[in-house]
């Protein structure tokens, strides 16, 4: 999050294609360095080429989108106004039985802006050993100057105003130990 009020995320767009371009969370800090606003944001994304499929997320005080962006694709917006993993394209079925991209998608269109939902399968993964697991949900409040990360079992606030440094430790992965199935 910016100083202007705009907060940007990312997530893994579900599709596993490469090319040619940056890497998004180079992107991101241009972005946060540089603009003010979602849709200045959006518009500057609309011209920089990115390395994988991600979808970004940009919340300012009176907007927020969603849009995926990838090498293979141009930038595109989706009605979402939060990420979570999952791609608008259609994915091989092998893919979708892996990384369940679409059921991730239906989730989150289930869900709208639902914190306890984004903490809850299909949308938190515990699919660590495959890097599909979900490190954190953020929850911003640009207007305020606030984020709130959160995980199943914790939360943690920061804001402008009253930025404290600290340290919180997590541990990931389901709370009794078992796979993710």
């Amino acid at each position: 999050m910016n100083d202007a009020g705009l907060a940007v995320s990312l997530t893994f767009g579900g599709r596993y294609v490469h090319g040619r371009g940056f890497a998004l969370p180079l992107v991101l800090r241009y972005l946060l360095e540089t603009c003010r606003t979602a849709d200045e944001a959006v518009d500057r994304l609309r011209t920089i080429p990115i390395a994988i499929p991600q979808n970004v997320t940009l919340v300012d005080p009176d907007r927020t989108v969603t849009v995926h962006v990838g090498p293979d694709i141009p930038l595109t917006g989706t009605r979402d106004s939060c990420a979570a993993n999952h791609q608008h394209l259609p994915v091989p079925d092998e893919q979708e039985r892996v990384t369940r991209t679409q059921e991730r998608l239906a989730a989150v269109r289930a869900a709208g802006v639902d914190v306890a939902a984004m903490l809850r399968p299909p949308l938190y993964q515990y699919v660590y050993e495959d890097w599909l697991g979900t490190m954190y949900t953020a929850e911003y409040r640009p207007a305020e100057g606030r984020v709130t990360y959160h995980w199943p079992e914790a939360s943690w606030e920061h804001s402008f105003d009253g930025f404290s440094p600290g340290t919180l430790t997590v541990t990931l992965g389901l709370p009794d130990g078992r796979d993710q199935s």
